[in-house]
């Protein structure tokens, strides 16, 4: 019986024993198949075109046209593009830049095949994913350029509270989550106990359908639940 294929990839990296190995690595799973493989910013929309896969794995740093032009260029023909920015470098700033183009995820080449995989699977899924790494270094690089330039992309003019989606305490401790608080501090700052704060945790990723706080952040920023001060 023919499996089928449930998730394809567009891999565009300058390195072609990377793409090599990672296409191996990926393509151990059943339900992911590399359908095309390029290896300069101006190959991306051409392979977009001809293929049309449901994840682009691609460099940040690309021949001819880098990567964050490229997925800019892309995302304005085709918006509803899933592209996972590939990088070795943890520059917030680049981060930042990435979604801003319209990126929907930030990995890094130092993580393993499972991680990939984990990444592939919550961007393919609808969600947005940044490696825990850069998550700290992301959310005070976001709180900055909030700060100093009133007409970014990122900027927020209105904050939309998810009432919709979480309880009123569930939305204060989704915002103390974006400030970078722990567990321990929402605690003492509610006057909650640490199960308590845990279980408004927990509540928050299932209703958000993520699997992490990083994954719940980088939603609520993106959808304007939450507000940098």
């Amino acid at each position: 019986m023919l499996h089928s294929i449930d998730i394809k990839i567009l891999l565009i990296d300058a390195q072609p024993l990377l793409r090599e190995g990672l296409k191996r690595a990926l393509e151990t799973e059943e339900d992911i198949k590399i359908v095309a493989e390029g290896d300069n910013g101006e190959e991306l929309i051409p392979l977009f075109d001809q293929y049309l896969p449901d994840i682009v794995i691609m460099d940040t740093n690309l021949p001819q046209k880098n990567g964050i032009e490229a997925v800019q260029e892309l995302t304005s023909h085709y918006p509803e593009a899933n592209v996972l920015m590939f990088s070795v470098s943890a520059d917030p700033s680049l981060v930042i830049q990435s979604f801003k183009k319209g990126s929907r995820g930030y990995m890094l080449k130092e993580m393993d095949i499972s991680s990939i995989v984990k990444a592939v699977k919550v961007v393919n899924e609808g969600g947005f994913y940044v490696h825990p790494k850069v998550t700290g270094d992301f959310i005070a690089e976001y709180n900055h350029l909030k700060k100093q330039e009133e007409n970014a992309v990122f900027y927020q003019t209105v904050v939309r509270r998810p009432f919709h989606l979480l309880t009123r305490r569930e939305a204060e401790v989704m915002q103390m989550l974006a400030e970078g608080n722990s567990n321990k501090n929402i605690g003492e700052i509610l006057s909650m106990s640490d199960k308590t704060v845990k279980n408004h945790v927990s509540s928050i990723l299932r209703k958000m359908e993520v699997q992490d706080r990083t994954q719940a952040v980088v939603t609520a920023l993106k959808n304007c639940w939450v507000e940098l001060k």
